[in-house]
């Protein structure tokens, strides 16, 4: 199902280093995909977080569903390696946004993966989606 989307204007990046620990290492020595999903969630509730976001979703009885997720790899990360994430919402429909985010190495800049998720603002009562509000697309904006 396509969702026509109109461009944030502005957006506001937001950045989070994370660490490749012990348990986040696979079979082939290298950072586990398994984990870049989990990263994707977690620096987006970061950034929620650190502009109002949650609270504001929580005011108003939603949350946010992932209905498409496009992951790219490009480069491995290992053990021990501090990796940059940036993301910003990329543009917004009625009841759908699209986040990006980048993963970089931080020691050399090299992209390591990056990801486009479509979020939907769902109303948590009735389990239907809802209209993302003004307030809340303005919150997300430089």
């Amino acid at each position: 199902m396509a969702i026509a989307m109109e461009e944030n204007p502005n957006p506001m990046k937001f950045t989070k280093v994370f660490k490749v620990e012990p348990e986040m290492i696979d079979d082939n020595h290298h950072f586990n995909n398994v984990w870049s999903v989990q990263w994707i969630q977690d620096i987006a509730i970061a950034h929620s977080d650190s502009v109002g976001g949650t609270e504001l979703m929580k005011k108003l009885g939603a949350g946010w569903m992932i209905h498409v997720q496009h992951v790219e790899y490009k480069n491995q990360a290992f053990l021990g390696e501090e990796i940059r994430g940036t993301t910003w919402v990329d543009a917004y429909g009625k009841v759908a946004c699209i986040r990006k985010c980048k993963f970089e190495r931080v020691s050399d800049g090299k992209v390591i993966f990056e990801s486009e998720t479509q979020w939907v603002l769902v109303d948590m009562g009735r389990g239907r989606p809802m209209a993302i509000s003004d307030e809340m697309k303005a919150l997300y904006r430089e």
